[in-house]
């Protein structure tokens, strides 16, 4: 009897690992509908910083059970308003256009897991993971912890952008003789708009 049981278990456990619900994917960019991110260069000093402050708001997120998730965002500063579509899908994200076709893939399918690759001439690495510094704006529930994504374009120019789940970009740096300088970093979040920036 003990044999027989021995030879049972390892199927046994095969068959239990078959049923557990398989987890899904982390979703690296804003998705919850009327989350509105506010986001300042700090490299610029006020009143300017503020001034060309950018608003990005979920609008519409559109889910169907295995199927990829359509977000529009709703981005606003100064100069205007204009409307993004991004599609994530098992990790990835993509800006397409109304008919579906991928306009840019800034992270894509298999991330982080995937941790090189390229996109319109430009190449993107993962760099680590790492705790963001500016954690206390966020609630108690999200994650601090993300992806640094270094981008090099055939210019030259090195950039670097740093993921959190269920977030996105939450600070973007770039290289400037030989000083990295923040250029984007999330300052508020909520479910409420700011007034819209009137020109004098």
């Amino acid at each position: 009897m003990p044999s027989r049981l021995a030879c049972l278990a390892p199927a046994a456990l095969l068959l239990l690992l078959a049923c557990q619900p398989r987890t899904t994917a982390s979703v690296f960019g804003p998705w919850e509908e009327g989350l509105t991110l506010h986001y300042e260069d700090p490299s610029l000093p006020q009143p300017k910083r503020f001034e060309q402050r950018l608003q990005i708001r979920v609008a519409k997120a559109t889910f169907t059970p295995g199927a990829p998730t359509l977000v529009q965002l709703d981005m606003a500063s100064q100069h205007g308003q204009l409307p993004l579509l991004l599609r994530y899908d098992r990790g990835g994200i993509a800006l397409v256009d109304g008919q579906g076709q991928v306009l840019r893939q800034p992270l894509p399918q298999g991330f982080p897991q995937t941790d090189r690759w390229s996109d319109q001439d430009i190449q993107y690495r993962i760099v680590g993971r790492a705790a963001w510094d500016g954690a206390s704006i966020l609630p108690a529930s999200s994650d601090p912890v993300g992806y640094w994504v270094e981008a090099r374009t055939p210019k030259g120019l090195v950039q670097r952008t740093l993921y959190l789940p269920n977030l996105g970009e939450v600070e973007s740096q770039e290289l400037r003789d030989g000083t990295w300088v923040t250029t984007s970093r999330l300052v508020a979040r909520g479910f409420i708009d700011i007034p819209a920036i009137k020109r004098s």
